[in-house]
């Protein structure tokens, strides 16, 4: 697995905008459970809203690609591949950025690019295609494939195709799930 964070990120567009808005309800929804019934009901009440706002968090923000000279790492949800460009044979755009690799698995990207319609025009108006950005995530991509492939010949390394893809889980989110889950767990087992 590399070393350092690949240095280009792909976000699910609008991710971070959603998870801000769904914070701050879930701290409204806890500030007027506090000051209505108190500091105690608002923490028997939290563990629900934040459960909710944990959702959030890994489907809009968490979901992701990172790219670099040595690989791509994607992130679906929870679970994170890892893969080096030389096990990568296809990298192209469907409904989402599909990732085919040399053994012919393919890896749907729930988050990074995304093809979009476009957009509606009205009189008097020019063009806007709304999937350009898309196509640059896409064209970003195989730049760094390509400047991988010269930098290993550059290096005069051999080009090795058993390099290992590497799957894994996001243990940190994973680990505030269990704390929220106790917490609630916690929270109804007070109030029973």
């Amino acid at each position: 697995m590399a070393a350092a964070e690949p240095k280009r990120v792909f976000p699910v567009t609008g991710g971070v905008i959603v998870l801000v808005v769904c914070a701050l309800l879930a701290l409204a929804l806890v500030t007027d459970a506090a000051i209505r019934s108190g500091i105690g009901n608002a923490l028997l009440l939290a563990p629900w809203p934040l459960l909710a706002l944990w959702g959030v968090y890994v489907v809009a923000v968490a979901s992701d690609v990172r790219a670099d000279l040595t690989g791509v790492r994607v992130q679906n949800f929870l679970r994170r591949t890892w893969a080096p460009w030389s096990r990568v044979k296809r990298v192209a755009m469907r409904w989402q950025l599909e990732i085919t690799f040399d053994d012919g698995a393919v890896l749907r990207c729930f988050g990074g690019p995304a093809r979009s319609r476009s957009r509606r025009i009205g009189p008097g108006r020019t063009r806007e295609d709304s999937a350009e950005q898309s196509h640059d995530g896409i064209a970003a991509l195989h730049r760094l494939r390509a400047d991988s492939a010269l930098h290993r010949l550059r290096a005069d390394s051999e080009v090795r195709s058993d390099a290992e893809l590497t799957r894994s889980w996001d243990m940190p989110a994973l680990a505030a799930l269990v704390v929220l889950a106790v917490w609630a767990i916690l929270a109804v087992l007070v109030t029973l």
